[in-house]
């Protein structure tokens, strides 16, 4: 396996967890504030050729009553 589809792979594989986490601390909407929501919380990249550039869009939408302010997102 090439370090670049294991890296996307890891990479991915944390972004699930964040996600999974984050909606367990925020299970029901309230009646004030940002709520997050993600359409898909995981993707699965098929095999590619090392040197190959892997992209994907993930959908982040509000659902809450306040402005969501997304101040940092990183890859990994």
């Amino acid at each position: 396996m090439n370090s670049k589809f294991l890296r996307a792979y890891v990479g991915l594989l944390c972004m699930m967890a964040i996600f999974m986490y984050g909606s367990r601390l925020y299970p029901a909407a309230s009646e004030y504030g940002p709520i997050i929501h993600f359409r898909e919380i995981s993707h699965n990249f098929s095999p590619v050729f090392e040197g190959a550039e892997l992209t994907y869009t993930f959908v982040v939408s509000n659902r809450g009553t306040a402005t969501l302010n997304i101040e940092k997102v990183t890859h990994s």
